[in-house]
């Protein structure tokens, strides 16, 4: 699998936050995306926190099995799995996503850290592989219920930066990113896009970032 140099991961309650290897800062794609989100997405989960008294269970809840699930499908992909170690649920997630995983071939980075100076921003890809025998950026999802088009376009846009990230490190173009998402409903979904399509949308919203970080 492809080396990179990785950033460093820094413990900061405002976000996710890494250090490159100049000992420049940067903020994650997630944590400006989570910055910049429209109004009504950040006023919808604020609802849900006041109307949900169970939120801070339910989202250590979904934050253990996202973490799980993801482990699980690094071990299989890594040829290292044993099951022992993990819950039932996250096991579930795993099996129900398993005939999507069959289609990801030539891995070329797992969990990969990378960082992009021109955009001032860092992050952490799930995986970097073909995916029906195309480059892709992939990443997995765990849900509660199944998702629509429309509530993924935080990750198309999330997936298309470490799409412009690894092509800044490696000078390798990746054109797809793929989504794959299990549902507690026994749903599979996948996801397929272009990065053309989301490359502009996720430039304006780092730069919106940016913006604001200076008023």
């Amino acid at each position: 699998m492809l080396k990179i140099r990785e950033p460093v991961l820094l413990d900061r309650e405002d976000g996710h936050w890494y250090q490159t290897k100049f000992d420049k800062i940067y903020p994650s794609i997630s944590t400006i995306l989570s910055a910049t989100a429209p109004e009504h997405k950040k006023n919808g989960l604020a609802i849900w926190k006041e109307n949900e008294p169970a939120h801070e269970y339910i989202t250590k809840q979904a934050q253990d099995v996202g973490t799980q699930s993801h482990k699980i499908i690094e071990d299989y992909l890594s040829n290292n799995l044993s099951l022992e170690e993990f819950d039932l649920l996250p096991i579930a997630h795993f099996d129900n996503l398993k005939p999507f995983l069959e289609n990801i071939s030539d891995v070329t980075c797992i969990e990969q850290r990378m960082y992009s100076d021109k955009l001032r921003v860092a992050g952490t890809s799930d995986l970097i592989a073909e995916y029906n025998g195309e480059l892709s950026i992939i990443d997995y999802k765990t849900k509660r219920k199944p998702q629509v088009d429309e509530y993924m376009y935080e990750y198309y846009l999330q997936t298309t930066c470490y799409a412009q990230m690894f092509e800044e490190v490696t000078g390798r173009k990746i054109n797809q990113v793929v989504i794959l998402v299990s549902s507690e409903k026994n749903t599979r979904q996948e996801f397929i896009k272009s990065c053309d399509d989301y490359v502009q949308p996720m430039l304006e919203r780092v730069e919106k970032y940016y913006l604001n970080s200076l008023q």
